[in-house]
């Protein structure tokens, strides 16, 4: 069977040299017909984009960058992406009208049923960033001093 070629920073490496993901990607868009018409889609930015741009494209990482899903690639000493990322998740109060951020609010954070922050201030119109992964449930209750909750 024919060996696919592909293409680099104008250096030509082969198949084998790629991950999976790179080699079935490009093995799958490079015999792709021309389809002048046809849109992809960008997994990560969910923009459109020419479909005949990925047919044309050297590589399978330069196909998957363009699709979106190259973080998933392992190939070439190419850094993978952590399996669990860290993120926190934080609440923000905005003015409907002005976009400024709320000062002088009083809050409560709470995390299936137990309160991790209570009678904080908020800073800058945000609350104290709490993890996702330790709490996905947070419930934020906010009021000014001497109103009713």
């Amino acid at each position: 069977m024919e060996q696919l070629k592909q293409q680099s920073s104008g250096t030509d490496w082969t198949v084998d040299e790629e991950c999976d993901l790179c080699r079935i990607t490009y093995s799958i868009y490079s015999n792709f017909p021309p389809m002048p018409h046809a849109q992809a889609l960008n997994a990560e930015t969910g923009e459109f984009f020419p479909f005949d741009r990925v047919r044309k494209m050297k590589s399978g990482y330069a196909m998957a960058e363009a699709l979106g899903y190259a973080w998933a690639c392992n190939c070439r000493g190419r850094k993978a992406a952590p399996k669990f990322e860290e993120l926190e998740q934080y609440f923000e109060l905005v003015d409907a009208k002005t976009k400024a951020p709320v000062e002088g609010m009083t809050y409560r954070l709470s995390s299936d049923g137990q309160c991790l922050v209570d009678h904080a201030s908020l800073a800058g119109g945000r609350t104290r960033a709490f993890s996702l992964m330790r709490h996905p449930n947070l419930t934020f209750v906010a009021w000014r001093e001497g109103d009713v909750r």
